[in-house]
C-alpha cells in the first residue's frame, strides 16, 4: 500500500476539519460550509493540475484513483461502462452516501472529509487524465465535473455539517434550521442521481467524447 495513501487524505481533511470545527462551535453553520466548499475548490483544482504535471500522481495519494481514472476515460471514449447505467450507479452513489454519513456522524465530521478527499483524488485523476487526453485541455479538465458531480459536492457539504454538528457540538444547544440543512443534503444526493440517469449520455455524446475525438 503506498504510503501516500495513509497520510495524504487524513492531512488534506484536516486542513478543512479545523475550521469546520471552529465554525460549527461557534453556531456559524454557513462559514463551515462556505470553508469546505473553498476547500473542495481548491482540492479539485490542485488534484487535476498534479494529474496533468505527472499523471499517475493522484493513484499515488489515493486509493483506487487509477482505477477510477481508467474507468472514465473508457466512458469518455465509447459511452459504455458504469457511468451511464443507472443499475450501477445508483448503489454506488448510495453507498458512497452512507458511507459520508456514517463517518461524519461518528467522527464529527472528521473521517467523512477524509472520505471526501478521497473521491476529490478520483475526480482529480479524471479530469486530469481528460486533459491530456484532449487538444483543450482547461475546458476539458473543468467540464470532466460534470453537472450532477457538482450537485453532488453541494450536498455531501450540507450533509457534512449537518451531521458533523451533533458530536462538534455535544453539550451545546443546537442552533435552529438543523434540519434544514439536513434535508437539502439529502434533496441534493437525489439531485444527483435525477440529473446523471437523465444526463449523462446527452453529455457524453456533445461535451464529453468531442473532447477525446480527433
Amino acid at each position: 500500500m503506498p504510503v501516500g495513501w495513509l497520510v495524504v487524505p487524513p492531512l488534506l481533511a484536516l486542513v478543512a476539519w479545523l475550521p469546520l470545527v471552529g465554525a460549527l462551535r461557534r453556531g456559524r453553520r454557513g462559514v463551515a460550509a462556505a470553508v469546505v466548499a473553498v476547500w473542495a475548490v481548491l482540492l479539485a483544482g490542485g488534484t487535476a493540475a498534479l494529474e496533468v504535471w505527472r499523471p499517475g500522481s493522484c493513484a499515488a495519494l489515493f486509493p483506487r484513483a487509477a482505477e477510477y481514472r481508467e474507468e472514465m476515460l473508457s466512458w469518455a471514449r465509447s459511452g459504455g461502462g458504469c457511468e451511464s447505467s443507472p443499475a450501477c450507479f445508483v448503489p454506488q452513489h448510495l453507498l458512497h452516501a452512507a458511507l459520508f454519513a456514517a463517518a461524519s456522524v461518528a467522527t464529527g465530521g472528521y473521517l467523512g472529509l477524509v472520505f471526501a478527499s478521497v473521491l476529490f483524488g478520483w475526480m482529480g485523476a479524471y479530469s486530469g487524465g481528460l486533459a491530456g487526453a484532449s487538444a483543450t485541455p482547461l475546458p476539458a479538465a473543468a467540464l470532466a465535473w460534470h453537472p450532477w458531480a457538482v450537485a453532488r459536492v453541494a450536498a455531501y457539504i450540507a450533509l457534512g455539517v449537518a451531521l458533523a454538528e451533533p458530536l462538534v457540538r455535544l453539550g451545546l444547544p443546537r442552533p435552529a434550521g438543523w434540519r434544514r440543512w439536513l434535508l437539502a443534503g439529502l434533496a441534493g444526493l437525489g439531485v444527483d442521481i435525477v440529473l446523471k440517469a437523465l444526463l449523462a449520455p446527452w453529455w457524453w455524446a456533445h461535451v464529453i467524447h468531442p473532447l477525446v475525438t480527433p
